[in-house]
Formats: structure tokens, sequence, C-alpha cells
């Protein structure tokens, strides 16, 4: 009886590791799937990992401006780094949150001064530089250090195909 209750609890134990190893597996895959791959987007190269911040460790990624993600509901943040056309680097930001309501709310924070309207998601803005935009419960943020017509274009570009991918 003793060694029945011992390879019972060994299989649940194995069962349960290999269940949590699954469930971590799925969840990077999914992390690393909201973001376009290198030559996905003509002339983007995605030259690093994405990166995970849980909403507990925000304020390590986003210095003194976290707990307006938290109080929107932020689950957790994804970021990526990209460069475009070998010579422009920017970084692409993907906030989940709990409802899409969250999502409106931190994009309706966003000044309008100096933006125009674009078309992706639910409601878009493209700045000299950047782009936001929110969809369902995500709101991306893509900011390049640079502001060329051509970088402008290409930023929209970026973002629609991470709209695409956001589920």
């Amino acid at each position: 009886m003793k060694d029945s209750c011992n390879s019972l609890m060994l299989s649940i134990t194995i069962l349960a590791t290999s269940l949590t190893l699954s469930c971590a597996s799925q969840s990077s895959t999914n992390a690393a799937s909201s973001f376009p791959e290198s030559n996905e987007v003509q002339d983007w190269a995605k030259p690093g990992e994405t990166r995970i911040f849980p909403a507990d460790r925000l304020s390590e990624y986003i210095d003194g401006d976290a707990e307006k993600y938290i109080q929107a509901g932020v689950q957790r943040t994804l970021t990526a780094d990209y460069r475009f056309a070998g010579k422009v680097d920017a970084v692409a930001d993907v906030f989940i949150m709990k409802t899409a309501d969250g999502a409106a709310k931190v994009f309706k924070s966003q000044s309008v001064t100096g933006s125009a309207p674009a078309k992706i998601g639910d409601a878009a803005r493209l700045y000299p530089g950047s782009l936001i935009f929110c969809k369902g419960p995500y709101f991306v943020r893509i900011i390049a250090f640079d502001s060329t017509p051509e970088v402008q274009q290409a930023l929209v570009t970026l973002g629609r195909a991470i709209a695409a991918k956001l589920n």
C-alpha cells in the first residue's frame, strides 16, 4: 500500500511539473508571437529576445510612469527592440491590460499635441518618432530614435504588423 501511495504521489508530481513547464513555455511562445520577427516586416529587424515585465515589476522598465499603467489594469508588458533599414533603432511595447477599457484609458491619457490619427487597431496616433494604438485589451507604443518621413511610414507598417498578431 505504501509503495502504491508513493507511486501515485510521484505520478502526480511529474504531471504537475509537466503542466507547469508546458504553461510557462506556452506563455513565452505567446509573448514572442506578439511581435514580428526579423524580415517579417520589410526593412525591420528584431535583433533580440522579447522581454516580459509582470505588473509588479513594471517600474523596473518604466521608471516613474508605471503607476498609470497599473491603475489602468496592466497585467504584463512585453517589449522588443527593433532596427529599421539597418540604421534606426526603435523599441516596441505591448501593454496587456485586464480589459479593453484599460487600454483605451491609457490611450486617451496621451497628449494629442503634435500627432495625427492613424488607421491601426481601435484607435491610433502617430507622433514625430513614435506611434501609439490600442486594440482590445492591448495598448501599444513604438518609439523610434529618428523622425524622418520614411521612419514615420515605417512605424505605421510595423504597428499594423504588431496589431495583426494581437488576438
